[in-house]
Order: structure tokens, then sequence, then C-alpha cells
């Protein structure tokens, strides 16, 4: 299957909040969600004597992200890769690669296309795919399956209403613990058709699978996907030298409004500075050229102040 070549979203204005940084060389940039590598090889390019640590949970994509880098850098020189979750990132990592402390850091909440489109984890509706919407499923236990399988009507229902912000929660939380006491659910394809029968074909959405809040709901629930995101940004705000930025970029309500008020938490510290009032959106044009930005948001915030007791962010 032929692949289409990755776009970064907001690329541009992703470099110009990262060159706000007041810092001098040698700079040390992080970026914690390397996916397909797009980001990590614009900083690359923009600062050519920076350093940069890629993270990325899923193996798969480390790979890819550094391919990516290699076809058009030409070196790993000034890269340092590490498999984790960007919430696990500490002044010990960056000690061990001698990073002083960062200069900018970056973080994309949003999923690779590649899992929806080539990972074969039961992401996308597309094609028919074993249940698992793990993004590290070499640590991750608890599948997409485990959870419509074995969790309660309750439960199933508050996953898809705050997960989700799906309306018919309960009345699909409700059949899906019907239909499984005939047949568990194995594959995405078993998942979708079930929803497209719990929700009233004419309350349907119009640019979007009916199923979208359902599937969205439950990778956030087996990814913990927004507990991540929260500790992730507090532990790499902390990690900025003075004068360093810290960029994110979100794709759906829940992910922006924990973007949001982390900020203003942090700012509320004294510590740092706000950079974007509201969220920078991608124009048109990018919108027209890359669909998979039509959703993104992205602030940043820049530290101004040292901080002094290391478990500030606690």
């Amino acid at each position: 299957m032929s692949e289409s070549p990755h776009i970064p979203v907001l690329p541009r204005e992703v470099i110009e909040l990262l060159q706000k940084t007041e810092n001098t060389e040698p700079l040390w940039f992080l970026d914690g969600t390397a996916g397909e590598g797009g980001h990590s090889k614009l900083i690359l390019q923009t600062f050519p004597k920076a350093y940069l640590i890629i993270i990325d949970r899923d193996s798969v994509m480390l790979e890819r992200a550094k391919n990516e880098i290699l076809s058009v850098i030409g070196s790993l020189d000034r890269v340092f890769p590490f498999q984790m979750n960007f919430s696990e990132v500490d002044q010990e990592l960056l000690d061990s690669v001698g990073c002083p402390g960062l200069d900018g850091a970056l973080v994309d909440l949003g999923v690779s296309l590649f899992h929806f489109l080539h990972s074969g984890r039961g992401f996308t509706f597309k094609n028919d795919e074993p249940l698992d919407m793990r993004l590290e499923p070499q640590v991750g236990s608890k599948t997409a399956a485990d959870v419509v399988n074995y969790s309660t009507v309750l439960h199933l229902k508050k996953v898809f209403w705050e997960y989700g912000e799906e309306r018919w929660a309960l009345k699909v939380a409700n059949n899906i613990v019907q239909a499984r006491h005939k047949k568990k659910f194995e594959t995405n394809t078993d998942l979708v058709k079930l929803v497209e029968a719990s929700i009233p074909r004419k309350f349907w959405p119009k640019e979007t699978h009916p199923a979208t809040r359902i599937f969205q709901a439950l990778r956030i629930e087996v990814n913990e996907e927004l507990v991540h995101a929260e500790k992730g940004i507090r532990i790499l705000a902390g990690l900025l030298k003075v004068g360093g930025v810290l960029t994110c970029i979100s794709f759906h309500s829940l992910e922006d409004r924990i973007v949001k008020w982390t900020f203003r938490d942090l700012k509320a510290t004294d510590h740092f500075e706000i950079l974007t009032k509201k969220p920078i959106l991608p124009t048109d044009t990018e919108i027209r050229e890359n669909r998979a930005s039509r959703s993104a948001k992205l602030r940043g915030i820049q530290k101004i102040n040292p901080i002094l007791n290391k478990r500030w962010e606690r």
C-alpha cells in the first residue's frame, strides 16, 4: 500500500514560536511526540547547530521519525531518540545526553495518520482490524476490546461521554453490553456496526462517521492520553531553561482545554508567560492542502523566571 507524504501540521507557526527562545547556542530542543518526524526535521533545518531529543511511545513511529530525519538531514548526529511517553521525561534523561535544560519543546497531541491508515490496530473505520488501539502495544496491556467487552454500562457511558462527548453514550453502552453476551467484540468492524445501529441515521454527523466520537473516547481511555497530556506539559515546562518555549498542538476540545488551563495554571506561578492569548489555527490554504490540520490548535508558553523548587509541578 503506497503512503502519501507526511505533512506536519502548522509547521511555520510552530517554528515561529520556538524561535522566540531567548537562549543562544548550543540550543537543545525536544519533540515529545515525534510521530512521522515532520516537526523534528523542521527544527533541525531551522536550527542547524541545535540538538534534538525525540520521544515517541510507539517504537514503529520512532523508527519512522528517525528515517524521515535521515532522508532530509542525512545524519542523526544531533538527534537523541527515546521510546517512552513524553510525560516520563525527567532531568536524569536530559543529563544522560548532556542536555542542561530545554530551549524549546513541542508536543503534538494528535494521533498520527499512520495509526489510522497503516498500523492495523483498529483506529480506523475503513479496514477490518483487531480492536486494539494501543499506542505502545509492547507495554500497554488493556486493549479497546477489553474495555468494550468487560466494562460496566456505567463505565462505558462515562468513557463515551467524558472522552467523546457523545450524546448517545448511554444507548451505545447499553447495546454493547447486550450484544457482547452473544459474541465478544473482536474487531473495529464489530463495533462500527453496533454504533451505526445505535444512533438514528437522522442524527449522524454530516462530515464525520457516526462512530468517530466513540472511537476517540476508547483511544483516549486505552492510552490514558489526557492524563499524560497534563502531566507531560507540566514536566516539560519545568525542564525549560529561562527563556525557553513550550508549544502544544491539540486536535479536539478536550485536549485544547487541558493545554489552555494548564498554561493558565503555570502562568499563575509567575514563572511563565503565555505567548498565545488565543490558539493559533491553520489557514484556509493549509486546510485545503492538509485536511488533517482542520481541527488543530496551537498554543505556546515561555519560561521567564527560574524555578527553585524541583517538585513544583506536582
